[in-house]
């Protein structure tokens, strides 16, 4: 990583160069601030702010069009721990991480051809992702600990290139498909920690997923039927700390082993509540 330096003028220069990225510091950047003072760094991989130790030299709110103009070269980005809360996207940027901030807002214009294709949300304070709409090249996205809801996998329809898909410790109680939903490159995809009662698969067809995650939520009953069309390929379920009913979840656990999928604990037994009866160390009531 290369240190930037701030030089009369507000020039932000890089130093040197090592493993192609640039990191710049010590500067400021608020809403309604005249950015003409700063002469940015033409440069392809660029990093604001350290995580996880923090620098209280850094500090950007808002990348608003301006900016965002001037990032144009830019195809790599980290910006971490800086208390950013809202960001115009570029159509060039390709890998972002944003993750460690205030993240509320990240901005895109209909009819550009953006061309992100990792994205790392994670822990930040994201209520709603319709931006995910204008993004059709994505193939990696971490929204874990962010505070969503309830989702609409129909903002995912264009999101064809995805495969891996991290929803992980937010709240999301509810999530609903307008019509059939296929994402044929999915293979990860991580719900657990979440207050989901139910889970309905009907719609979706993940022909890839491998690896599911849904432990740890509230869920009574999970359809195999669903599991057996939606996912024809799962090979791994994490379903521990969840509130199944016995009965069914013997049956599910059977037709899980006839299939060749891994119905596994994904916590340390430990860490359950009190739990009379167990099968395959998923806990049921």
């Amino acid at each position: 990583m290369v240190a930037f330096r701030c030089t009369i003028g507000r020039k932000l220069e890089c130093s040197e160069h090592r493993d192609m990225e640039c990191e710049i510091s010590n500067f400021t950047i608020v809403e309604s601030m005249d950015l003409s003072e700063y002469e940015f760094p033409d440069h392809p991989h660029l990093a604001i702010g350290t995580y996880p130790h923090s620098d209280d030299s850094t500090y950007v709110v808002t990348i608003g069009k301006e900016l965002a103009d001037r990032l144009q070269s830019t195809e790599k980005l980290e910006i971490q721990n800086v208390s950013l809360q809202t960001m115009v996207l570029w159509t060039n940027l390709r890998s972002l991480d944003a993750s460690h901030n205030y993240f509320f807002e990240l901005m895109v214009e209909p009819g550009q051809n953006y061309q992100l294709r990792e994205l790392n949300l994670s822990y930040n304070r994201f209520q709603s992702i319709e931006f995910v709409q204008a993004l059709p090249a994505l193939r990696t996205l971490d929204l874990r600990h962010n505070y969503l809801e309830s989702l609409s996998f129909s903002l995912f329809d264009m999101a064809t290139e995805l495969w891996k898909l991290n929803l992980a410790n937010n709240r999301i109680q509810t999530i609903s498909t307008d019509g059939s939903l296929h994402l044929p490159r999915l293979s990860t995809l991580l719900l657990h920690d979440n207050l989901l009662s139910v889970l309905d698969a009907s719609e979706w067809r993940f022909s890839m997923l491998q690896e599911l995650n849904v432990a740890r939520n509230r869920l009574r009953y999970l359809s195999m039927c669903e599991v057996n069309h939606s996912f024809p390929h799962l090979q791994t379920l994490y379903m521990d700390e969840n509130r199944w009913e016995c009965g069914h979840l013997n049956a599910t656990i059977r037709q899980l082993h006839q299939l060749g999928v891994k119905a596994m604990a994904y916590y340390d037994t430990e860490d359950q509540e009190h739990c009379n009866t167990a099968i395959d160390e998923i806990c049921c009531y």
